[in-house]
């Protein structure tokens, strides 16, 4: 079973048109996978820009071509390649943006990951399971700089920034420590964002269970989601629908709807953030008594 895009985040919806419209979104590891699948939501709902990146050209080369024909000339296209680990690709692929579109992007999604071969952590090679980190956090970190530093007016950045994340980020699972560790500390990174820049809108997304390369050393199971999901609660965390959730993670498999009825007790409460135990004086805890109530 495969599940797609739900009615109520169609890209037909008058609030998804309106928010693509005009829009230039940036797509890290765009070139495959859920990357991919953003890009094609948003061509449907009408951006008029889509950019990707990614570390292989030959695969960014490939999937411009065919985001081209599926664009059919109503949505601008570009591919640049780029290491998100590298402050200077970053750099170089948000000036890249520029000069195509003549402005910032709009929106920027953090999707390039990596994940190290599950094994003990004694067989893993210390520089392997430090990639992972420059890739899910550094990477994370140089994307959302550079794009800043990209905008007219970076000490007060607008727009929209989204990470994708993973339910691995709350687990603690033999042979995983780097990648759950890494998403981990994404969370709080977004968190972060939204702390100090109070006019753009971070967040993350679990995009569920995609069929990539890069799933394809754990088990697939019966019921997968399909790429367009994670694009289509993108569109809808940038229309400003969604702004009770910023700094907060998203499922790709939750209800908007049902969530909407309950956005001020999310957002007040801040329900989908990490929090600590209450035992902890900034946390408004009283020691261990705090985990008795």
């Amino acid at each position: 079973m495969l599940r797609d895009v739900p009615d109520f985040l169609s890209p037909e919806r008058p609030f998804a048109q309106s928010a693509a419209k005009g829009k230039i979104i940036v797509i890290t590891g765009g070139g495959t996978g859920v990357g991919l699948g953003i890009a094609r939501y948003w061509i449907a709902a009408g951006a008029a820009g889509v950019v990707i990146s990614g570390r292989r050209k030959d695969k960014i080369d490939s999937s411009v071509i065919s985001l081209e024909e599926l664009a059919a000339g109503k949505t601008k296209i570009l591919g640049v390649q780029a290491d998100v680990a590298k402050e200077a690709d970053t750099d170089a692929l948000f000036a890249a943006v520029k000069k195509a579109f003549g402005r910032a992007a709009d929106v920027v999604f953090a999707n390039a990951g990596n994940v190290s071969e599950v094994m003990p952590l004694h067989k893993d090679a210390n520089a392997n399971w430090w990639k992972v980190f420059e890739v899910n956090i550094l990477g994370t970190h140089n994307t959302a700089m550079s794009w800043i530093r990209s905008q007219e007016n970076p000490d007060d950045p607008v727009g929209t920034f989204l990470a994708t994340n993973t339910d691995a980020s709350g687990l603690v699972t033999p042979g995983l420590s780097a990648y759950a560790i890494s998403k981990l500390a994404a969370q709080r990174y977004i968190e972060s964002l939204d702390a100090e820049y109070p006019k753009l809108g971070a967040f993350t997304i679990m995009p569920g269970v995609v069929p990539t390369d890069m799933s394809a050393a754990f088990p697939i199971p019966k019921v997968t989601d399909k790429a367009e999901q994670t694009g289509a609660w993108a569109l809808y965390l940038a229309s400003g629908r969604g702004d009770y959730l910023k700094g907060s993670m998203a499922n790709v498999h939750w209800d908007p709807e049902e969530m909407e009825e309950y956005k001020e007790e999310i957002k007040t409460n801040r329900l989908l953030r990490i929090k600590y135990s209450p035992i902890f004086g900034l946390e408004g805890g009283n020691g261990l008594q705090g985990l008795r109530k």
